[in-house]
């Protein structure tokens, strides 16, 4: 996976709590780059900002623009043998691609140890499933024709009756209306 290179673009998009000024002013100074500089980085439109480069380096400048608040496209490379021709001659438009000084201005960091896996299949090989071996044999079905779900209800107890035997009735004492010496 060490020869595995990827195109680094950016089209603009920020993160959702990001605000935009703050995210163009962070990226300009970050890069060093002018007003036009910052103006063709957020056009709409994807804009190159590094060709063919490793692993590592991807998930470092994907990790400075999300500090800035910008999301960063990480595409592998479809030439990696390195720069295109027109890249290589000097002739590319200036709009179409921003080079970025960048490596100069980024804190050195530690290697993270991650890595980008492949675009397609799953991220782990999926091993045989191991399932125990169950016995059924005295399981049965039911075989009576007028069977219903009502037959698999359990059986509810009937509350214990309660023991009131030691308890009895006394007649309540009422005070005389006559008695009122209120």
């Amino acid at each position: 996976m060490a020869d595995v290179q990827f195109d680094l673009s950016f089209d603009g998009t920020l993160l959702p709590d990001a605000d935009p000024s703050a995210v163009r002013r962070q990226l300009g100074a970050l890069f060093k780059l002018d007003e036009a500089g910052v103006a063709r980085l957020f056009t709409g439109k994807p804009v190159f900002v590094r060709h063919a480069v490793d692993v590592a380096t991807a998930a470092k400048f994907e990790r400075v623009f999300a500090q800035a608040g910008a999301v960063l496209s990480i595409t592998p490379c479809e030439d990696a043998g390195g720069r295109d021709a027109a890249s290589e001659q000097g002739d590319a438009d200036p709009n179409e691609a921003v080079t970025v000084r960048a490596e100069a201005s980024l804190a050195p960091s530690a290697p993270s140890g991650l890595a980008l896996a492949p675009q397609d299949g799953f991220l782990e090989p999926t091993g045989p499933v191991k399932m125990p071996d169950l016995d059924t044999s005295y399981l049965s079905l039911v075989s009576s024709p007028d069977w219903s779900l009502e037959d698999c209800e359990p059986t509810v107890a009937p509350a214990p009756a309660a023991d009131i035997s030691h308890l009895s009735l006394a007649a309540i004492d009422t005070p005389d209306p006559r008695d009122n010496t209120d």
